[in-house]
Parts: structure tokens; C-alpha cells; sequence
């Protein structure tokens, strides 16, 4: 488990190799809003947390700054991690935080990863969620209260906060006893709430020994399924568009940034909010060797 940011990040550090090729950009620089950058992008691709609210609190001006985009022109779409929630439950949150995005805007890594797996096989699967967030699938599923769930046959892990650290220790054992499919619905290590951080799923699966990783399949931000989601939503307005008209804008370099540079997008990390608030950004940005485009202190 990580208490902190500084945490999280020497984490990350540990494991370049569970992660994308990094190619950073080949200078980052400091913008004072996120329409600075309107004659050079087309598409704007936003994180949630650090960039439109910090827990259950939306940042002040990002509505307005959204809003803007779309005078423009420009296309807007929310590209988050969020696992724990359904589409109709992201939807109804940021909705709640004074949002209008589109269900076709909004591509979370939860849908993205169901898409993926066989979601009517007979075969039994331990699902990660939080009681109020079970699926409604036509597969049989287990969960952490029901008494047969270290017997499934594979597992899907879509909230940290269903965890801790007693039931991962379980975890591991039951998977050397056993080998099984991890199948990660937020590789994010942690998010920023409004005092703090909170566990995400990736903390307990990236960090596993290399042994049991090799069994993990991750969704979400930095790996490709969730942006191939993004583009083939965007190919629908705007045919086959240049990455480099497409901005991927973050607040962690290991997730937002890696994965948009990745894609060949241009990427803008967002600093005030989110994983790096109070730290040394370039700092950060010199020990991950992990550069974005643009960085600006909120959008």
C-alpha cells in the first residue's frame, strides 16, 4: 500500500518493465490554460481526478474551461480509470459535479476491459467491487464476503477500496497455490482526494511478484485498450486523425503522460491538483525521464 504520492512514484520507478516504451517529448512547455494550445489540437482528452475534480469536489473553472473547447469546436472526452463505477454511475457523478459530457464521451477503463473478456462463460470469477458496485453479467461471479470466492477461477479487481492488506496477503498465497488470470480494471497506484490518497487496484497487482504478474492483464491508462477506445470514437467525427492532433491531458506522468506519449498524442500534465500538487514537478519529470508536452498549473 502507498500513503502518499512520493510513494506511489518510487514505486512506479521500480517497474519501467510492467510498463509502455517510454518516448518522452522532446521539451515540455509551461502553458498558462488549456486553450493556449487551441490551433494545434483538435481532440481533447481529459483525466478526471487532478484535472476536473479531486474526489467528490469538481475544480473550480474546469466547467468553464471545457465549455470553451467546445466553442471552438473541438471535440472533448473524459479518458478515465474509473473502474469501480458502471457508465450510468460515472455518468450520474459527474453530472453531480456540474459535467454535461455524453455517454460517448466518457471512456472509462471499466467498459473497456469487459469488452475483453468472456463475459458468458460458465467458468466462475472473483470480482474486487465494493457490494453497491457488482456486476450485471450473464457469468457467475463471486465476491470477497461469499465464502467460495479463493476458489474462483479467475479474478477481476475493480476497486481498491473493497481490499486491504490481510485479504491481499491471502490473495497472493491462493494465486501460488493456484495460477490464475488478474484481470485489473484501474492500473492506477493511487488517486488524490481532497486530503490524501486512496488505494487503487493497481497498487495491489502491478507490485506483484514477478512470478503472479505474469498472469495480470491491466486496462486502463498507460496501456493501449483504453485510448484504441478513444480513437475509434473519435475516427466517427473526425475520420483518421493525426495522434498529434489529439491531446491526452493528466495529472501523472505515469499513467496520463506515458500512455499519450505512447499513442503519439501531445500530452499536457496538469500540476496543481492532482499526483504532483506541493511536489517538485521537475523534478519528477527529470528521475522518470517521463516528459510531457505541455504543463500548465490547472486547466
Amino acid at each position: 500500500m502507498f500513503y502518499s504520492p512520493t510513494e506511489a512514484f518510487n514505486a512506479y520507478l521500480s517497474i519501467p518493465e510492467r510498463m509502455p516504451e517510454n518516448l518522452p517529448a522532446d521539451s515540455c512547455q509551461t502553458i498558462n490554460s488549456i486553450t493556449d494550445i487551441l490551433s494545434d489540437v483538435d481532440v481533447f482528452l481529459f483525466d478526471a481526478y487532478g484535472v476536473l475534480n479531486v474526489g467528490g469536489t469538481a475544480i473550480e473553472g474546469a466547467k468553464q474551461q471545457i465549455d470553451k473547447l467546445r466553442q471552438a469546436g473541438k471535440l472533448v472526452m473524459v479518458v478515465t480509470n474509473a473502474a469501480t463505477q458502471n457508465k450510468q454511475q460515472l455518468f450520474d457523478k459527474f453530472a453531480r459535479l456540474g459535467f454535461d459530457f455524453s455517454d460517448q464521451e466518457i471512456v472509462n477503463s471499466r467498459e473497456v476491459l469487459l469488452q475483453y473478456m468472456d463475459l458468458e462463460s460458465d467458468s466462475r470469477l472473483g470480482v474486487i467491487t465494493l457490494p453497491e458496485f457488482r456486476l450485471d453479467i450473464q457469468r457467475p461471479c463471486l465476491y470477497p464476503e461469499d465464502s467460495d470466492f479463493w476458489q474462483a477461477d479467475e479474478f477481476l479487481f475493480l476497486s481498491g477500496q473493497a481490499w486491504n492488506e490481510t485479504l491481499h496477503q491471502r490473495f497472493i498465497t491462493e494465486l501460488r497455490r493456484k495460477p490464475r488470470t488478474v484481470w485489473v480494471g484501474n492500473s492506477d497506484l493511487i488517486a488524490p482526494l481532497e486530503d490524501g490518497v486512496s488505494q487503487e487496484p493497481g497498487s495491489y497487482t502491478l507490485t506483484l511478484p514477478a512470478e503472479l504478474y505474469n498472469n495480470v492483464r491491466c486496462f486502463g491508462k498507460p496501456y493501449a485498450p483504453i485510448f484504441e477506445e478513444a480513437l475509434s470514437r473519435i475516427k466517427r467525427s473526425y475520420g483518421d486523425l493525426d495522434p498529434q492532433r489529439i491531446a491526452m491531458i493528466g495529472d501523472t506522468l505515469h499513467t496520463d503522460i506515458l500512455g499519450g506519449n505512447a499513442m503519439g498524442f501531445k500530452t499536457v500534465l496538469v500540476t496543481q491538483h492532482g499526483f504532483l500538487r506541493g511536489l517538485d514537478v521537475a523534478e519528477h519529470i527529470a528521475k522518470s525521464q517521463i516528459t510531457p508536452h505541455y504543463q500548465l498549473a490547472s486547466i
